[in-house]
């Protein structure tokens, strides 16, 4: 494996992104814009923070969403830092959310109809309390005059 510099990253992005990554981002596979100069760039090489490999090209906010998904997943899924031990739990993750469910509603979900209806009900207890206080405001002002 070669080092690359710092002044040759942005060469080597544009470079590997158009011809092993089709112009897209490796993560959502949206094309990635060159053209933007300076800090606000679309783009950012992405690497391995243990051993310094480059991954791909991704947009800025597809490698911050990495990161987030990395660091939650080692703190609170792997109960590690290490990106081997991330994997094995995401990978576990992912298996465990296509999985069927159980057959049992959980106690607090509500369905489209529960929702709407609940919704309903909150609408009307305060349409309900609005006339109120306009019937009170009435009063008070009849009363004072």
């Amino acid at each position: 494996m070669r080092k690359i510099s710092r002044s040759q990253l942005r060469a080597f992005a544009i470079a590997h992104t158009k011809s092993k990554q089709d112009g897209k981002c490796a993560i959502c596979q949206k094309p990635i814009d060159f053209t933007v100069m300076g800090r606000t760039s679309d783009y950012v090489v992405d690497h391995n923070h243990d051993t310094g490999e480059i991954r791909g090209v991704l947009h800025r906010s597809c490698n911050a969403a990495e990161g987030k998904v990395a660091n939650a997943a080692g703190r609170w899924g792997a109960k590690s830092t290490k990106y081997e031990d991330i994997l094995v739990f995401l990978r576990q993750l992912v298996q465990y959310l296509e999985q069927d469910g159980v057959g049992v509603i959980y106690p607090d979900h509500k369905t489209p109809e529960e929702k709407a209806a609940a919704a309903r009900l909150k609408r009307n207890k305060a349409n309900a309390a609005k006339r109120a206080r306009e019937r009170a405001t009435l009063r008070k002002d009849k009363n004072d005059t």
